[in-house]
C-alpha cells in the first residue's frame, strides 16, 4: 500500500513537472497577431517607397520638402489614404535640428519614438 501511494504521488509529480514544466504556453490569437504583423510589414515597403518618391518629385519641384505630407495629395500621390500605414496611423515626415528630413512609420504599436518604429532618411 505505501509503494502504491508511493508511485502515485511520483507519477503526479512527473506529470506536473511536464505539463507545467514547458513555460508559458503561447496564446493563438497573439501568434495571429504576430503573423498578420509581419504581413502587414511586408506591405509597408512600397508604401514608404511611394510616399518617398512623391517626397523627392514635390523637392525637385518646389526646392525643399512639404510642411505637411497632405502637400503631396493630389499632384504627387493620387490619395491620401497612400500616407497611412498598414497598421492604421498616419505617416510622418520629421525634421531634426540638422535639418536632416526622416519619413516615419510608427509600426505596429502605432506609437511614435518606440524601437518599432520604420524610419527612412531622405
Amino acid at each position: 500500500m505505501r509503494f502504491g501511494l508511493l508511485i502515485i504521488l511520483i507519477a503526479l509529480l512527473v506529470a506536473m513537472v511536464l505539463y507545467f514544466g514547458k513555460g508559458p504556453k503561447a496564446n493563438p490569437v497573439s501568434q495571429g497577431l504576430t503573423s498578420l504583423d509581419k504581413a502587414k510589414g511586408a506591405t509597408l515597403e512600397p508604401i514608404m517607397h511611394q510616399v518617398e518618391a512623391a517626397l523627392a518629385a514635390y523637392a525637385d519641384e518646389n526646392g525643399s520638402y512639404p510642411q505637411d505630407l497632405e502637400n503631396l495629395v493630389p499632384r504627387f500621390l493620387p490619395r491620401t489614404d497612400l500616407l497611412i500605414d498598414p497598421w492604421g496611423t498616419r505617416l510622418r515626415l520629421k525634421k531634426n535640428e540638422g535639418q536632416d528630413s526622416f519619413l516615419i512609420c510608427a509600426g505596429p504599436d502605432r506609437l511614435f519614438a518606440t524601437g518599432d518604429d520604420s524610419r527612412r532618411s531622405l
